[in-house]
């Protein structure tokens, strides 16, 4: 049974783990799969041990993990540290359940519900119904999923061999997962419609307009138009209440992904950018993300109640579901899913912690680090943004001083050694032709201080790249030199 002595190394080991993510050490050991492979041993043996002896197993993957809550990682859309989270994860696996039946999850269904509710208030829905899945892919999949019963009911029954030529719209920028979702759901990736997009990323309405009228000559039925709420990489948010006018107009169902940036809701200085939520269809909102909850903790919320049920329940469930569908207790034949995770109580501790003024403190936080480092990009003459700021996502680049590098080239090289060094991770991303750095702040321990760091560290080590390539000319085209320590003589950021 459990003992708390048993658990005590690995408790003195995260705390050394998490100590060192605050003291500045390496947020990351970038070895290659080769070198990672020599350094630990991963085989599995044909006799167990102890507990207490797995201290050091536990200390070997420790060490090479990538420390997420560090304040110099900004690499991907998610980061950071919450206690009452931590608290949540653990007595979600120490009670071991399962949210399919509310018999074997009854205090769990009750939170789910009491989130799902409360998002559901945000979004601005009268009335919601929603499940916590397993990451927004998963609620864009589902979201199509229900657009496509309420487009052609009989699917469920008779599958896609008499049904019309489905035709699903997203915009340029969309999330890679629509077009997975249209390959599993049978319509084919080339019945998924991509819109052109302005400047700053955002999805022309008038451009879907012409697209659906195009689609309704060629003989095809459009059904489905996802709109962005932060996209993945210039953090865009495509305007919602004039997609939602053409999607009534039109019949489509609306969806909108804000896996990432529905979270701006928790703000009232911010909540703009979604203005017009409440007149879609579904929502996904991962709080995984900007509001800094651990891996996975995502919702899908729907306007309309019975809508998830009618969509994905089936027969033959008496073995588990005894209670009547037509009163839904438990949550299970509303989903795709049978096994799945109580994700609602790390959030639910977290809300208890935080309340509705902590999320908006954080929230307001991210956008104010956000823009104070566009400002210091936009006045550094080494630094420029590629694309105008929206939300958090600032993507910008490093400007060679001299013709032996492209400002692509110099992206790839100073990222590769800010990780070599472990001075920071930070993502890059293409667009339009140009690599750039797409610098992420939704880290709850990210500082103005580390952000300040990390634009010195790429401003110091792209000088140190251009000064190497002065001593040492290329005899034939572009390269890049071997690492070395940074060029002291490269211009403070202090100094702009």
């Amino acid at each position: 049974m459990f003992k708390a002595s048993d658990y005590l190394g690995l408790l003195q080991q995260l705390e050394h783990f998490f100590e060192q993510s605050a003291s500045g050490s390496a947020v990351c050991n970038a070895l290659s799969p080769a070198e990672l492979r020599e350094r630990l041993s991963i085989t599995l043996p044909t006799e167990g041990k102890p507990l207490q002896a797995l201290n050091a197993e536990i200390a070997a993957y420790l060490s090479h993990a990538v420390k997420t809550a560090h304040p110099a990682y900004f690499n991907q859309l998610w980061g950071g540290f919450n206690g009452a989270c931590f608290l949540g994860e653990m007595l979600t696996s120490a009670t071991n359940t399962s949210m399919y039946t509310h018999e074997v999850a009854p205090v769990a269904t009750l939170i789910e519900k009491a989130l799902v509710a409360k998002f559901g208030t945000l979004v601005g829905f009268t009335q919601v119904e929603g499940q916590f899945t397993t990451g927004g892919s998963n609620g864009n999949l589902m979201a199509m999923a229900m657009a496509r019963h309420r487009a052609v009911p009989t699917l469920k029954q008779t599958g896609l061999s008499n049904a019309p030529k489905l035709v699903a719209f997203v915009s340029q920028e969309a999330h890679y997962s629509f077009a997975k979702a249209a390959q599993l759901l049978g319509l084919g990736s080339t019945n998924l419609w991509k819109v052109p997009v302005d400047d700053r990323g955002r999805m022309v309405a008038s451009a879907l307009e012409t697209l659906i009228l195009l689609a309704k000559k060629q003989g095809a039925r459009p059904f489905f138009v996802a709109g962005t709420a932060g996209t993945t990489v210039r953090g865009a948010y495509d305007p919602l209440e004039k997609i939602s006018a053409i999607a009534q107009q039109y019949g489509l169902w609306f969806h909108v992904d804000g896996a990432w940036g529905a979270s701006v809701l928790l703000s009232p200085q911010h909540r703009h950018l979604m203005q017009g939520a409440h007149q879609v269809d579904s929502v996904v909102w991962d709080a995984h993300k900007m509001m800094g909850m651990t891996l996975t903790c995502s919702l899908l919320l729907v306007k309309q109640p019975g809508t998830l049920l009618n969509t994905f329940s089936t027969g033959d469930t008496d073995y588990i579901f005894h209670a009547s569908e037509a009163t839904p207790v438990d949550l299970g034949p509303a989903t795709m899913h049978c096994g799945r995770r109580v994700d609602g109580v790390k959030l639910w501790l977290a809300w208890q912690h935080l309340g509705d003024r902590g999320w908006q403190t954080m929230i307001e936080r991210y956008f104010s680090l956000a823009a104070r480092a566009e400002a210091t990009i936009r006045a550094h003459r080494s630094l420029a943004m590629t694309f105008p700021r929206e939300s958090v996502n600032l993507c910008f680049q490093y400007l060679p001083q001299s013709d032996h590098y492209t400002e692509n080239e110099m992206t790839l090289a100073i990222r590769q050694r800010l990780m070599e060094k472990g001075l920071a991770m930070v993502n890059y991303a293409e667009l339009g032709g140009k690599v750039f750095f797409r610098l992420v702040i939704c880290n709850n321990q990210t500082h103005r201080k580390d952000i300040h760091a990390l634009l010195q560290n790429v401003v110091t080590i792209g000088h140190e790249i251009e000064a190497s390539t002065q001593q040492h000319k290329p005899a034939n085209g572009r390269h890049l030199p071997d690492k070395q320590e940074p060029d002291k003589r490269a211009k403070s950021l202090s100094h702009t």
